[in-house]
């Protein structure tokens, strides 16, 4: 198991871009790939006209929402641009959501 050093905040998704000042996430353009075990993971998105690749997956957790009790699968990647984002994959409508960068879980 390998620890991650967290990234320098010059490095992380800009506030206004992450998500809304209400903390939930905007909806995003995310291409995906199913691997062999129908897992959808993130291989590049679309951000304000931007076509972002994930470089790599730095972390996959689970969260439960408290309306609806809803689940999402958030991702923090590491795009192209240097930058570390929170992707989020809601299980019941299969949308992806851009989510505020949560800092307690750098």
């Amino acid at each position: 198991m390998s620890i991650q050093k967290p990234d320098s905040d010059n490095r992380r998704a800009p506030e206004a871009a992450a998500g809304k000042a209400d903390g939930k996430g905007v909806p995003v353009t995310v291409h995906s790939h199913a691997g062999y075990k129908g897992e959808e993971r993130p291989r590049a998105f679309e951000l304000d006209g931007r076509h972002l690749t994930v470089l790599s997956i730095k972390k996959t957790w689970q969260e439960e929402t408290e309306q609806g009790r809803r689940r999402k699968t958030v991702f923090r990647v590491h795009a192209h641009d240097g930058r570390s984002y929170d992707l989020a994959l809601d299980a019941n409508t299969g949308e992806w959501t851009l989510e505020p960068f949560a800092r307690d879980r750098a």
